[in-house]
């Protein structure tokens, strides 16, 4: 519990605004999900193509960490379909073109799904190693 307090006391105001929007942005899309409303989560064609010229992973990596802090200390449990929504959404507020990949693999005879976010094609808050194990599925965030 001190540790956890430590590192909130650390947390910028900007850090604290992503963070709360990430953890109110989780419930919307849980509950959305929950109750099949038709989420109007995905991103319009014209916001992904409005990219933030940076070169700087810096506040890509903190939108990141603030949603899997927000999923960690959530209500219910966070999926990744949920986080990625999440994600995907700051992100392009934030001016960042993204794109959602949903992979599959099969492991002992069990289907495994996985999803997360792309920027300029490599995956953001996520394993490399993680993201090569599932085979993105075609038509929805194209080949690698």
């Amino acid at each position: 519990m001190i540790r956890k307090w430590g590192i909130a006391r650390r947390l910028t105001r900007v850090e604290w605004n992503l963070l709360f929007r990430a953890w109110g942005l989780l419930l919307l899309v849980d509950v959305g999900l929950r109750m099949r409303f038709p989420l109007r989560m995905r991103i319009s064609a014209e916001a992904l193509r409005t990219s933030n010229s940076s070169s700087d992973p810096a506040p890509i990596q903190r939108v990141s960490r603030m949603v899997n802090m927000a999923s960690r200390h959530h209500l219910f449990r966070m999926t990744c379909l949920r986080r990625a929504l999440v994600l995907q959404r700051l992100l392009v507020q934030c001016g960042f073109s993204t794109r959602m990949q949903i992979g599959v693999n099969k492991e002992r005879e069990r289907l495994g799904a996985h999803a997360w976010i792309e920027h300029d094609g490599r995956p953001i808050g996520e394993s490399p190693a993680v993201v090569a194990r599932y085979a993105p599925l075609a038509g929805l965030g194209g080949k690698r």
